[in-house]
């Protein structure tokens, strides 16, 4: 699912990196999510899916995770590649790679998580303001990881405490 608001003759976002059984990398735990989300995670909300609204430019982009853990520390995670197939990442599957930057910590309210918020750099300025510059017709991918203390969901060693959503490809 995407959900963007587009200026005209920009590239909207794409959606990547399903646990839902469709990702050559398959969730640790025999743990697929729902259609377009990440893999399962304990709370049984079908996998948490990364969506996004606003535009590149100027930048008012905002990433957003949902169905999460109802209270989950999310990391919002950027990359400058992709791993095609996934990485297996805790219980669920990474395709962010390259050189990654942790942009925004913050922590989901009723499994629902965005950033940035009021007071929050922009993307491109957090961007570079951790090193990463964000070129006009460049492409950053972004997930999001969040936590999910329970253990016997998917026992080590394949999984851990964490999982992670779907992910979004973004020219800017």
């Amino acid at each position: 699912m995407c959900i963007f608001v587009r200026d005209r003759g920009a590239n909207p976002p794409i959606a990547f990196c399903f646990g839902d059984g469709t990702q050559a990398t398959a969730c640790p735990c025999a743990d697929s999510g729902s259609t377009w989300r990440g893999c399962e995670n304990s709370a049984g909300t079908g996998g948490a899916v990364l969506t996004t609204s606003g535009v590149t430019s100027p930048d008012t982009l905002v990433l957003v995770s949902m169905r999460e853990l109802p209270h989950a520390l999310s990391i919002f995670l950027q990359g400058d590649a992709e791993v095609a197939p996934g990485v297996v990442f805790g219980d669920g599957v990474r395709c962010v790679s390259g050189t990654l930057k942790r942009l925004y910590s913050k922590n989901a309210v009723d499994g629902v998580v965005s950033a940035p918020s009021a007071g929050d750099p922009s993307i491109t300025s957090r961007s570079a303001a951790l090193g990463d510059p964000i070129a006009p017709g460049s492409t950053r991918s972004y997930q999001v990881y969040y936590r999910d203390p329970n253990l016997a969901f998917c026992a080590a060693p394949m999984g851990d405490a964490w999982n992670v959503s779907s992910a979004h490809r973004v020219v800017w």
